[in-house]
């Protein structure tokens, strides 16, 4: 302003205007400054330079002998144009350096809350990280994702991350993601559908994805990893505990029903689990009677390995790897050695009545020759029917309840005995044909009633004498066998079908199965194979009556040789019986 006013006293003649104008031009710059207090500085100090000059040597100022008036016109402009600069300056300082100063103090709020988040994210037990539409990883992200799948930092997708621990865990999570960005199918559909359980060695992991954002198609996607080792340690060792306890409410109530199944057991993981048994057919049919006798006693674990594995064989058409065959024997064995633990070796007993005790004490006591007490000795190894029966029984009561089915049960044994060591593979099979009468015969209760049926449906089993044959029998009153869909089945599988004898046929083949949809019970068409195989082993025939909406018999005939081959003739067993140990198996 010094320098402009010696400009103006300097530059008297006709460039004293313009000088004058270099006052107002730079009280008008000083506005950059943002600052008020700056201008009215200058004003004033162009005001008091003005004043003395013109006091002292008016012409230095106005290049004439100006009066008053116009020094106050002149101080005038001074004052409006101070005031519009002291309006901008403010503006500016609002909308510029006062938003400059607060985007720094948000930024230094954001650097606070980000330090924050990063102390909560290095903490945090689990993983969380962000994807943009190509599966990248950000940055930022927790820090338990870094010791868990070592990033390293070169633009990789959280899929590369994956593949590091599990190689098909990571294959599939990339088809899934690919299925997610395409955009074809529901979001919420797509990302539920995305594989969520990694294995890496002995560590389990749940992975989660969430879209970020609003829209139909958003940018990015949060994704969490939690460690579910120790869940699935602690689930592991609940459901030991309580396979441990059904299996000991097993031995209290049927010890000899409990032996022969780990004998049938064992026979089928070995077979199993040694890898010398090619055909698929029979490996399926082993895991699926496996699969069921060991739902039946409880053993869920076990049941899910071989529902895996018969899933594994059907869908891909290979034997079960070693690693799977591996997992089966470990299992069977940890079972196995709970068994031996509860009853310190698995010995067996045999049942026989008061009446043939004391006809063999009888015997004895009158000298009876040592062929007639060999053969009344032997007679007692034989077990009861009905036993049996009211095992299935149980059985059948069971799976009702857990399909939500109300049914009624009932057994007759017959009073007939037979060998349970050479019968021991067909009872094994024979869950197959209870499992399918109570979820493919029997209908629901509100099916029931829209028939005009009682609401509870009745399965009974049965052994007796026809003739010369033993016959083991299973009934049901449900809606029959839908022979249009095993017609159907059967001519897709490449089956003959047109002749009623072609469809009885193909309903035992392997494959066959009319339900909608596969489950841990039925629905692959292994069962009625397996049932009608252990059957013919004995020399057994099957047959099979059924009629619409009446419901379906299943009747297996056997010569009477079959029910005891040492002894060569039925036993009949009575009411009251009496237990002896006979020693170890």
């Amino acid at each position: 302003m010094f320098m402009g006013g010696a400009l103006v006293h300097f530059g008297q003649g006709p460039m004293q205007i313009e000088m004058h104008f270099y006052f107002f031009a730079l009280i008008a710059m000083l506005a950059v400054f943002g600052n008020s207090i700056v201008i009215v500085a200058a004003a004033v100090t162009v005001t008091l330079h003005n004043l003395v000059l013109w006091l002292v040597l008016p012409r230095a100022v106005f290049n004439y002998d100006a009066p008053v008036w116009v020094v106050a016109v002149h101080a005038a402009f001074v004052v409006l144009v101070s005031t519009a600069a002291c309006y901008i300056a403010r503006s500016f300082f609002d909308n510029v350096i006062g938003l400059e100063k607060i985007v720094q103090a948000r930024t230094l709020a954001l650097d606070a809350r980000n330090r924050d988040m990063r102390l909560v994210l290095d903490n945090v037990s689990q993983g969380f990280v962000t994807l943009d539409r190509k599966g990248v990883a950000s940055i930022e992200r927790s820090g338990v994702v870094d010791r868990w799948f070592r990033p390293t930092g070169n633009e990789e997708t959280l899929f590369d991350l994956f593949a590091r621990g599990e190689m098909d865990f990571a294959g599939r999570s990339r088809l899934g993601w690919n299925e997610v960005t395409t955009a074809i199918m529901p979001l919420a559909l797509t990302l539920e559908q995305m594989p969520s359980d990694l294995v890496i060695d002995d560590r389990h992991y749940r992975v989660a994805y969430l879209p970020i954002g609003e829209g139909e198609e958003p940018e990015r996607f949060l994704v969490v990893v939690t460690d579910m080792t120790d869940e699935v340690k602690r689930c592991s060792a609940e459901r030991e505990r309580r396979e441990a306890m059904e299996l000991f409410e097993r031995l209290l109530s049927d010890r000899g029903v409990v032996n022969d199944f780990f004998d049938e057991g064992a026979s089928l993981v070995e077979a199993i689990t040694s890898g010398k048994t090619t055909d698929l057919v029979v490996v399926k049919r082993m895991l699926h009677t496996l699969k069921g006798n060991s739902g039946i006693f409880g053993l869920e674990s076990l049941a899910g390995i071989c529902h895996e594995l018969e899933t594994q064989v059907t869908e891909e058409g290979t034997a079960p790897a070693a690693v799977d065959r591996a997992r089966l024997h470990q299992r069977w064995a940890g079972i196995a050695g709970k068994l031996e633990r509860f009853i310190g070796g698995r010995r067996r007993f045999i049942e026989i009545e008061e009446t043939e005790h004391a006809a063999l004490e009888q015997a004895v006591r009158r000298d009876a020759p040592s062929a007639t007490l060999l053969r009344m000795v032997q007679s007692f190894k034989l077990e009861p029917t009905q036993r049996r029966l009211d095992h299935f029984a149980e059985q059948a009561r069971r799976i009702a309840t857990r399909l939500d089915k109300n049914v009624e049960v009932s057994a007759d044994g017959g009073g007939l005995r037979i060998d349970p060591k050479h019968w021991a593979g067909f009872w094994g099979a024979f869950i197959h044909a209870v499992r399918n009468a109570v979820d493919h015969g029997l209908e629901t209760g509100e099916e029931r009633a829209a028939r005009g049926k009682p609401e509870k449906g009745a399965i009974a089993l049965r052994t007796y004498m026809r003739g010369e044959c033993f016959v083991v029998e299973i009934s049901d009153d449900g809606r029959g066998i839908d022979w249009t869909g095993v017609a159907r089945k059967a001519t897709s599988l490449g089956l003959p079908a047109k002749t009623e004898e072609d469809l009885r046929l193909a309903l035992f083949h392997g494959g066959v199965s009319t339900a909608a949809r596969v489950t841990d019970l039925s629905g692959r068409g292994v069962g009625m194979s397996a049932v009608s195989a252990a059957a013919e082993s004995l020399g057994g025939e099957v047959e099979i009556e059924t009629r619409g909406e009446h419901g379906t018999t299943l009747r297996m005939s056997f010569p009477k040789q079959a029910m005891s081959p040492d002894l060569g003739a039925p036993v009949q067993a009575l009411r009251r019986t009496a237990v002896l140990e006979i020693g170890a198996a």
